[in-house]
C-alpha cells in the first residue's frame, strides 16, 4: 500500500464510511416524505469503537457531505427539521471523537502496563526453553491468573549443576502481583544456591532463609527440589507441594510421594524443618511432570477438576514441549466455558530422562547446616524461626 493511501485511510474508518453509505442508500430508495439525516451519525459511532480520534471526525466529515448530497440531490429545502439532522450528526462525531481519544490514551497506558508486566515477567521468572542438560530434556509453561499479565505467585527454575539438573517448583500464598516479590526472593534464592550447594537440603534452608528475610512479610511457599543426575537418580525434597508425576516408558505412571509429608517453606520451623524426602530411578524414557496446583484445580463450567491423572497419555507424545503444549490444550478445553479455569496460576514443567538406567542409592537424609555454616552468625533477622532449629557451632559435625 503506497504512503497517500495510508494516509487517506488514516483520516476515515472503512467501516464507518460502509456504515454511512448503507445509510445513505435507504435514505435514496425511501419515500419522499421519510428522512434520515440523524442516521448518519452511525459512521462516526462505527468509527469510534475501531479507530482514533482523527478517522473519527473523518467519517464524521463524510457523513456530513452525504447527509447534505443527498438532501440536495432530492431538492429538498434547507428546514429546521433538516438542519438539526445536521447538528446531531456534528455533535454525535465531536463526542465520538472525544470518546475515541479518551480510549486511545486508556489503550496505551495498558499497553505499558502490560509490556512491563512481561519486563518483570521476564526478569523474575525468565522462559525456560525447551534445552538439553546432559542426559535430561527439559520443557516448561506458565500460564497467570492476573489479567493482561503473565506473571504471578507460582514459579519453577532449572539449574544445570555437574552430572545433572536441579529443579524448583512452588507456589507462594496468594495471587497476581502481590506474590510476586515472595516468588522473586525464591527464585534468586534458588539460583544462588542450588549451583554451589552440597545437597538439597541445603538448597531448602537457604529457601526458608529467603522467606525468613522477607520484613513484614509472612506469607509461605509451598515447592518441590528435585535433583536428578545422570545416572538417573533422583531426589525429590517436598515442601507441603502437590507430588510430581512420574511416567515410566513402560507405561505406568505413579506420584514421587515422600513418606512423610513436609511443611510449606516459611512454615518448616513448625517441624524441624525437614521436608518430605523421596528418592527414585529413572530409566531411559521415562519422564516426571512438575505442577502447581492450578493445573490440577482447573474447574470445567460444572466445578469439576481437571482429571490429570486420567490424561497421561497427553504427556506421552512428541517431544516434552509438544507433550505440555497438547497437555496445554486439553486444559483449555476443559475450562473453556468457565471463568473458574482461570482463577489460578498454572506452572508447569516436564523432564524426560535419556541417560542409562543407574543403580538405585538407599534414601538418606544429610544433616542440617550448623548457624554458622548458614550464615546466622551475620544475617539480619531476629529471632529468625530458621535459625532457632539449626544446631549450635557446638553441634559442628566430626
Amino acid at each position: 500500500m503506497n504512503a497517500p493511501r495510508r494516509q487517506v485511510l488514516g483520516l476515515v474508518d472503512g467501516y464507518g464510511v460502509g456504515a454511512v453509505m448503507a445509510v445513505a442508500l435507504l435514505d435514496a430508495t425511501a419515500m419522499d416524505e421519510v428522512r434520515l439525516p440523524p442516521a448518519y451519525a452511525i459512521g462516526p459511532a462505527v468509527a469510534a469503537v475501531r479507530n482514533r480520534a482523527a478517522a473519527v471526525l473523518g467519517t464524521g466529515a463524510v457523513a456530513l457531505l452525504a447527509a447534505l448530497l443527498l438532501a440536495h440531490h432530492d431538492g429538498v429545502p434547507p428546514t429546521s427539521r433538516g438542519v438539526m439532522g445536521l447538528v446531531t450528526i456534528a455533535l454525535v462525531t465531536l463526542f465520538c471523537a472525544l470518546a475515541a481519544r479518551v480510549k486511545q490514551r486508556h489503550t496505551r497506558r495498558l499497553e505499558v502496563v502490560t509490556e512491563v508486566a512481561h519486563a518483570a515477567q521476564e526478569a523474575i521468572l525468565p522462559t525456560v526453553p525447551a534445552s538439553r542438560e546432559g542426559a535430561v530434556r527439559i520443557a516448561a509453561s506458565y500460564r497467570s491468573a492476573a489479567d493482561e499479565a503473565s506473571i504471578g505467585g507460582d514459579f519453577h527454575d532449572v539449574v544445570p549443576v555437574r552430572d545433572g539438573v536441579r529443579v524448583l517448583m512452588g507456589d507462594v500464598q496468594g495471587k497476581g502481583l502481590e506474590a510476586a516479590g515472595a516468588a522473586a526472593a525464591l527464585l534468586a534464592a534458588f539460583r544462588e544456591s542450588a549451583a554451589v550447594s552440597q545437597d538439597l537440603d541445603e538448597v531448602g534452608l537457604r529457601l526458608s532463609c529467603a522467606l525468613a528475610r522477607r520484613a513484614g512479610d509472612d506469607r509461605f511457599a509451598t515447592a518441590v527440589l528435585a535433583q536428578v543426575t545422570g545416572d538417573g537418580r533422583i531426589t525429590t525434597l517436598n515442601y507441603g507441594h502437590p507430588a510430581p508425576l512420574l511416567l515410566r516408558a513402560s507405561g505406568g505412571t505413579q506420584r514421587a510421594e515422600p513418606r512423610d509429608p513436609g511443611l510449606p517453606l516459611g512454615l518448616g520451623h513448625l517441624d524441624g524443618l525437614r521436608p518430605g524426602r523421596h528418592e527414585d530411578t529413572l530409566g531411559p524414557g521415562d519422564r516426571i511432570l512438575f505442577h502447581t496446583d492450578g493445573l490440577t484445580e482447573a474447574r470445567d463450567v460444572s466445578g469439576a477438576f481437571y482429571p490429570l491423572d486420567e490424561r497421561t497419555d497427553r504427556l506421552r507424545h512428541g517431544t516434552p514441549a509438544q507433550a505440555l503444549s497438547l497437555l496445554g490444550e486439553d486444559v483449555r478445553a476443559h475450562t473453556a466455558s468457565a471463568r473458574a479455569g482461570a482463577d489460578d496460576d498454572s506452572a508447569l514443567l516436564l523432564l524426560q530422562y535419556d541417560g542409562s538406567r543407574g543403580v538405585p542409592v538407599p534414601p538418606r537424609a544429610p544433616d542440617l547446616l550448623t548457624r554458622s555454616e548458614l550464615g546466622c552468625d551475620v544475617c539480619a533477622v531476629k529471632s529468625c524461626p530458621v535459625a532457632a532449629e539449626l544446631p549450635s557451632d557446638s553441634g559442628v559435625r566430626e
